[in-house]
């Protein structure tokens, strides 16, 4: 892999992502040291990336300017254009741009202010660990990607709209095969994004099918129709789909989360719900990202809702959630026996679960309490 430099009085040369591939692999690093530039693409360089690099914030953003550049990776400290302003910028000019910035331990508490209202998707810590930095890499052009393939999905969504429209009224067959055709594609999207999102928290990605089926179960118990029941249940596997922000540090951390870690943590619900747009096709998808950590009794986030407040969506997957969680291992916890998690549940009947709800989920399991 070739390593591309540019300055303003010099012409950027780098291999040339394949036209037929459909991912982005073009990682640009800026730093003003020409050695940890050397440094980190050594260690990247393996990994399939194409590589560019710029020694000034200046020299960065003429080359993003004039390259489909997927990430960019850039030291805090520099003279001229610093890290910072440097990404500020990007995100104006290149939104879809993942950004990273790396920092040093002396320098990482007044840059966290500056990340946290920058919306960075990460930051790595002079010296940096040669795993995390692949993984962070690795999460960052997987975000880009599904970014852009999202958007070409609801383009193509739009286009498909538009032409529906403009079809002849009495070619109700054709219609008819076209709108099927285009609910396949919305609904494979779905189901894509949702895997992706899991497979950072769940290596088999089968937590997303149990929550549907027992999502759908508890819909019926409780009363509600074939079609809602089907609606939420399929809705429910992009509950967490907002993870796919958080950054592996965090996510697959196997000890406690710090203070700052948890509300890292805590922002993939509204991240979820924003990934999920404005359409009304997914209005029970938004309710359930943002919600489903929602407790009965008020105390849970983001909003601190109560009681029927919560959309009743975000009621039902809570607890298919919940116990999918309790019953299965994770990086972080023992798996639970179901006796222990029907338990445990049961106590948090009325403070953390709807006790109607959690009484259909009684019903599915064959259980009374």
């Amino acid at each position: 892999m070739n390593v591309g430099t540019y300055s303003p009085s010099e012409a950027l040369t780098g291999e040339t992502v394949d036209s037929n591939s459909t991912e982005n692999k073009s990682l640009l690093i800026v730093d003003d040291d020409s050695r940890t530039i050397n440094s980190l693409s050594r260690e990247l360089r393996r990994d399939g990336y194409t590589l560019f690099s710029a020694e000034s914030g200046e020299a960065a953003l003429t080359l993003a300017r004039t390259r489909e550049i997927g990430v960019v990776l850039s030291d805090q400290m520099m003279p001229g254009i610093d890290g910072i302003t440097l990404l500020k910028t990007l995100k104006q000019e290149k939104p879809d741009v993942v950004r990273i910035l790396l920092t040093g331990n002396g320098s990482l508490e007044n840059a966290m202010e500056a990340i946290n209202g920058s919306r960075i998707f990460s930051y790595l810590v002079k010296p940096w660990s040669p795993q995390l930095l692949k993984e962070t890499v690795a999460t960052a052009f997987r975000h880009y990607n599904l970014t852009v393939e999202n958007r070409r999905l609801q383009k193509l969504t739009y286009q498909q709209n538009e032409k529906l429209k403009r079809i002849n009224t009495d070619l109700d067959g054709l219609v008819y095969k076209r709108t099927a055709q285009l609910e396949d594609a919305m609904h494979e999207g779905i189901v894509m994004l949702s895997a992706a999102a899991e497979a950072r928290d769940d290596a088999t990605g089968d937590h997303i099918h149990r929550i549907r089926k027992e999502t759908y179960n508890i819909c019926k118990a409780l009363g509600l129709s074939e079609k809602k029941s089907d609606q939420i249940g399929f809705f429910s596997i992009m509950h967490d789909v907002g993870k796919i922000n958080i950054p592996d540090n965090i996510l697959k951390k196997a000890g406690p989360l710090t203070e700052h870690e948890y509300a890292v943590m805590k922002t993939h619900t509204v991240a979820g719900e924003k990934i999920l747009g404005t359409k009304v096709f997914y209005q029970t998808a938004r309710e359930i990202a943002r919600s489903h950590h929602e407790r009965w009794d008020g105390n849970g986030y983001p909003d601190g809702l109560s009681r029927e407040a919560i959309p009743l969506p975000a009621r039902i997957v809570a607890v298919a959630d919940v116990f999918d969680a309790l019953t299965h291992a994770r990086p972080y916890k023992r798996q639970w026996s179901k006796q222990e998690a029907l338990t445990e549940m049961d106590r948090l009947s009325g403070s953390a679960f709807d006790p109607s709800v959690l009484d259909a989920f009684f019903q599915v399991q064959g259980m009374e309490w």
